[in-house]
């Protein structure tokens, strides 16, 4: 008997950043600099980060072993792991022996033979922070992602991503605005998406694993105008045990934990137990989890019988195809992964660099409703990559200045 469902969920992205007068990925310009340094020591497990859920979903795969797991990686990400791997410099960077290789032929292969073990979530192009980023270039960062992706690895793979995950987790408070954000997603075909329970308003009475550990219809209600759509929520704990070394024995105890829950309150279906974490932020991640946590998972399915391992969408096909019984609300001031919005608003450096981006966006929309652009002109990425929401985020000088050179180099454009 099924008493828990389980999946891992691994956020990948590194920004864009000016080299002098190039713009690399953060990566590369890591990779470029002294292979003795902290930095340059690095890269090549970064690297390796973000080559590990294919690796290790093929390889278990091929051993006999069922592995699941949830992925998102940016768009600047993705790009960059396609210059690498294309240009060979990924064939000339050893991990323990080994090339890194192309990174983006093994996922493409991956996806091909293995479409149930690994699913990826849509995102943002840039990894732009939704609630600080001008509504009129939702759109935009949400199609831009799903054309590359759909350049990388087919329209075959595109049609399996039904997920979109928000960068940051970062979710609208106004309700007006988030109707039109389901509405954009249900516009590229997404069927849900993933929120932190900070987002959420708790029902009354209901334990933690009632709001974190089911699949809801979230509903927003705004001017007379109502839309839905189908939101996982992140287990908050085990995602904080996840980025800190949970073993695979600890792992399935919280399982075990929730599925009793479940079982005690007569709550049907079994809980799906979705924790999230950074995939190559810190020693744990880079050198350990998939080692110590992910592969054991796999490897001794036999001893815990009563866990059963489904991505998100699987989970949904096969307990919510009737639909859901549980709704849930948005706050008043929405939220993201960390709780609030300070990170990416508060202090006069952001907001003046928010204020500038909204300026270059009005100017970019004028030129749209012109006729004169077309998503893939070089005006129209620019504007992408100056909404990066780590220029911001980090409250430090040297990405507020990285901003004013994105923002005045789209500038020049005009």
């Amino acid at each position: 008997m099924t008493y828990a469902v389980f999946v891992p969920w691994l956020h990948m992205h590194q920004p864009p950043i000016w080299v002098g007068d190039r713009i690399l990925g953060n990566l590369e310009k890591m990779l470029n600099s002294d292979p003795n340094s902290e930095e340059g020591w690095n890269a090549q497990w970064f690297a390796q980060a973000y080559k590990n859920p294919a690796r290790y979903v093929q390889m278990l795969s091929q051993q006999g072993c069922t592995p699941r797991l949830m992925v998102d990686y940016s768009g600047v990400l993705l790009a960059e792991l396609a210059k690498l791997s294309h240009s060979g410099r990924f064939d000339h960077l050893y991990v323990e022996g080994e090339p890194v290789g192309d990174v983006i032929a093994l996922f493409r292969h991956v996806l091909e033979q293995y479409p149930e073990a690994l699913e990826f979530a849509g995102t943002a192009y840039s990894h732009c922070y939704f609630p600080a980023t001008p509504q009129r270039d939702h759109e935009a960062q949400i199609r831009a992602w799903r054309v590359l992706f759909a350049d990388l690895f087919g329209e075959k793979a595109l049609q399996q991503v039904r997920g979109f995950w928000l960068p940051e987790m970062g979710m609208l408070g106004d309700a007006s605005e988030a109707i039109q954000l389901i509405r954009l997603l249900k516009k590229y075909h997404y069927e849900w998406l993933i929120l932190p329970s900070s987002t959420l308003e708790k029902p009354e009475n209901w334990a933690t694993p009632l709001l974190e550990n089911r699949v809801h219809e979230l509903v927003v209600n705004a001017g007379g105008e109502t839309e839905r759509i189908l939101c996982v929520v992140r287990d908050t704990d085990m995602g904080i045990r996840q980025q800190s070394g949970h073993n695979a024995e600890g792992v399935v105890n919280d399982i075990r934990y929730r599925g009793e829950l479940f079982q005690r309150e007569k709550i049907s279906p079994p809980p799906l137990i979705v924790p999230t974490s950074d995939g190559e932020n810190g020693n744990v991640m880079m050198f350990e989890y998939f080692k110590n946590s992910f592969a054991p998972l796999f490897y001794n399915t036999h001893q815990w019988p009563e866990v059963t391992f489904m991505t998100v969408s699987e989970y949904i096909d096969h307990y919510c195809s009737q639909g859901v019984t549980s709704e849930v609300q948005l706050k008043e001031t929405g939220g993201s992964w960390i709780g609030g919005h300070d990170h990416w608003f508060a202090g006069d450096e952001r907001k003046e660099i928010l204020d500038q981006i909204e300026q270059l966006s009005q100017q970019v929309m004028t030129l749209r409703q012109q006729g004169k652009l077309t998503p893939e002109h070089p005006l129209e990425q620019a504007l992408l990559l100056c909404e990066t929401s780590c220029f911001v985020y980090w409250n430090s000088e040297f990405w507020f200045n990285q901003a004013r050179q994105f923002l005045e180099w789209t500038k020049s454009m005009f």
